[in-house]
């Protein structure tokens, strides 16, 4: 069944601890990368995608984002803004933003990624969102004995390739495996991850995690797809400085 999904959560609250101090004036989502801040980076990705409507979850630390950005219009887009305070997880703002979505498919994008794809015809995140499923991810395969630092791991890979894979619950032990999903920081989501989020438990720090509600959700029987990003498509978590540099680096005209 077609679908076409126009709304995405940005999540975009992390203090940036690890690129302090500079982060206690100028959010790490609002660095410069050739030219323009990451954030801005992710709104074209989003546009380009069909995304028309875009929730930013910040904290009341980052008024520079809703200043710089306003409501959309420079963008042909609809921008709103939810504060979130509570350092409760990277699960809370796609909980905080139950409301907005309507009960309809919708992306979820971490800001302080930045993704550019390869040339050619479709983008990595118009290749998610072309799909059916309700529950969907970008990830990036890795061999098990080279797994960078910072990345959330999903479960184990068949072997490296472009291909959609239906992830299930067989997957998800990665001890013995040659090859590795991490998550790749773009999510379609659809209504059931609320239910999925409020049945997790916290972590011991008190902090819900979008992962674990997954992993829950497919211990129970339920399958998601993962779509790896090809060899070619460029990923950087922007939250340290290390790849914040190669992301400069990369983008440099």
């Amino acid at each position: 069944m077609s679908r076409t999904i126009t709304r995405a959560v940005v999540a975009a609250g992390g203090a940036g601890t690890k690129m302090a101090p500079i982060t206690r004036i100028i959010p790490k989502e609002m660095l410069p990368a050739a030219g323009r801040p990451i954030l801005e980076h992710l709104v074209h990705e989003l546009r380009t995608a069909g995304i028309t409507d875009v929730l930013f979850v910040i904290s009341s630390r980052k008024p520079q984002i809703p200043a710089y950005f306003g409501s959309g219009t420079a963008y042909g887009m609809d921008f709103s803004y939810q504060v979130q305070d509570d350092g409760a997880g990277p699960g809370a703002p796609v909980l905080d933003a139950e409301t907005w979505t309507q009960g309809q498919p919708f992306v979820l994008a971490f800001g302080d990624n930045l993704i550019r794809g390869a040339s050619d015809s479709q983008t990595p995140l118009q290749r998610l969102v072309s799909g059916t499923s309700d529950c969907s991810v970008l990830t990036r395969i890795f061999p098990t004995d080279s797994i960078p630092a910072h990345e959330t791991l999903l479960g184990a890979a068949d072997a490296p390739g472009p291909a959609a894979v239906a992830f299930g619950r067989d997957l998800l032990d990665h001890a013995s495996a040659q090859w590795v999903h991490a998550c790749a920081a773009r999510w379609v989501l659809g209504p059931l991850v609320f239910d999925a989020l409020r049945a997790c438990p916290p972590r011991p720090g008190g902090e819900l995690y979008l992962i674990d509600a997954v992993r829950r959700w497919i211990v129970a029987g339920n399958e998601l797809t993962a779509l790896p990003l090809r060899p070619d498509d460029l990923r950087f978590n922007c939250d340290n400085w290390e790849n914040y540099h190669d992301a400069v680096a990369a983008l440099r005209p």
